[in-house]
């Protein structure tokens, strides 16, 4: 699934809430593979390649948890 993040408090709340999963989580752009779980990777990869960011989930369940969270933009700040 895709991801945006605008500003890096997007990004601390999103890695605040994956970390919270028991499962694997990552974020993905290219040939680069991170942790979702580490706020040092999460902003690399989104300061480094912030088009096209995909986010691979291992467990099923939390892959909906997470996609919920996406499309709610739970982890967009809001002005």
């Amino acid at each position: 699934m895709q991801a945006t993040f605008v500003k890096i408090e997007d990004i601390d709340k999103f890695v605040k809430f994956v970390s919270k999963l028991k499962g694997k989580v990552y974020l993905k752009s290219g040939e680069i593979k991170v942790n979702a779980k580490s706020i040092i990777g999460a902003m690399y990869i989104v300061k480094e390649h912030p088009e096209n960011i995909v986010v691979e989930v291992e467990d099923p369940k939390e892959k909906e948890m997470v996609l919920d969270f996406l499309i709610r933009g739970a982890h967009l700040k809001k002005d």
